[in-house]
């Protein structure tokens, strides 16, 4: 696994993906390397077989926060925000530690207009991590469309110091600044 995850952040996602399927080839019954799988997957919005692995992570590990948070993912990305809720609000309930479902939730209720939850599900996910660009960008976001540009602005630059790659952040501050 810590083989695929180095080729996964070295950019070489097709030996990344080589690794992780040897590892559930080595270990099936381990919920550890379709994770893996599914985390690749979704990185690159890859439905389909992302919807396969989270049918495997269902057999291997039903009752598991990674599960609810890959099928929340899934959903998410078929553009079935109400159910990506359902299944990140599962994952949370089995492992409220289990930190990127904060801004995947985040995410889904923003796409449902319910935006103070969607605030709260972000702000959750800096409470565990003040260093997750996505939920700056994302509270950036909501400051933006709701017409606080200077508040906007500040989400947008706090994501820009912590990931200066960030398009988002970068697209979100020149609106901002407008």
């Amino acid at each position: 696994m810590a083989i695929s995850r180095l080729l996964a952040a070295s950019g070489d996602r097709d030996a990344a993906l080589s690794a992780a399927r040897d590892a559930v080839a080595l270990v099936p019954q381990s919920p550890r390397g379709y994770e893996q799988l599914a985390s690749l997957f979704a990185d690159a919005s890859d439905t389909v077989p992302l919807d396969a692995v989270v049918a495997d992570l269902r057999k291997v590990a039903p009752s598991h926060a990674a599960t609810e948070f890959f099928s929340a993912v899934a959903a998410f990305l078929h553009g079935n925000a109400a159910e990506a809720v359902s299944h990140a609000n599962k994952a949370i309930d089995l492992d409220p530690n289990y930190t990127a479902t904060y801004d995947l939730i985040g995410a889904a209720l923003t796409k449902l207009a319910q935006v103070p939850l969607a605030r709260q599900a972000f702000d959750k996910s800096l409470s565990f991590n003040a260093h997750d660009s996505t939920a700056y960008e994302n509270l950036g976001i909501l400051a933006l469309n709701a017409g606080y540009r200077d508040v906007a602005v500040n989400y947008f630059a706090e994501a820009l110091w912590l990931d200066p790659g960030s398009q988002v952040a970068r697209q979100g501050l020149a609106q901002a600044r407008r």
